[in-house]
């Protein structure tokens, strides 16, 4: 119902008021992502199974972190040596 509600303001809004409706989801997906990006850096330790969608290649990467800095991981893809470093508002724990 939130999606329907939204497309029908798109369509029935003034464009200022579409250009600030705009914004005020911009800026709650940025808020939103900030906190996953804390909860995520507050909870990650090496050895976690984690997993992040790489664009490329279409599809999730799945490894472990073998280390955890700032605001990135080093991720060690399963089955292969291959290290990614990876920032941590990607990445997604799996249980």
């Amino acid at each position: 119902m939130s999606i329907e509600l939204i497309r029908t303001l798109s369509t029935t809004l003034t464009d200022s008021d579409l250009t600030d409706a705009i914004s005020i989801l911009l800026s709650a997906r940025k808020d939103r992502q900030s906190d996953q990006l804390l909860e995520m850096k507050n909870t990650l330790i090496n050895g976690d199974l984690v997993e992040f969608y790489h664009s490329e290649r279409g599809h999730y990467i799945r490894g472990k972190v073998t280390k955890t800095k700032t605001k990135k991981a080093l991720v060690q893809e399963d089955g292969i040596d291959m290290i990614w470093d990876v920032p941590m508002g990607m990445l997604k724990k799996v249980t």
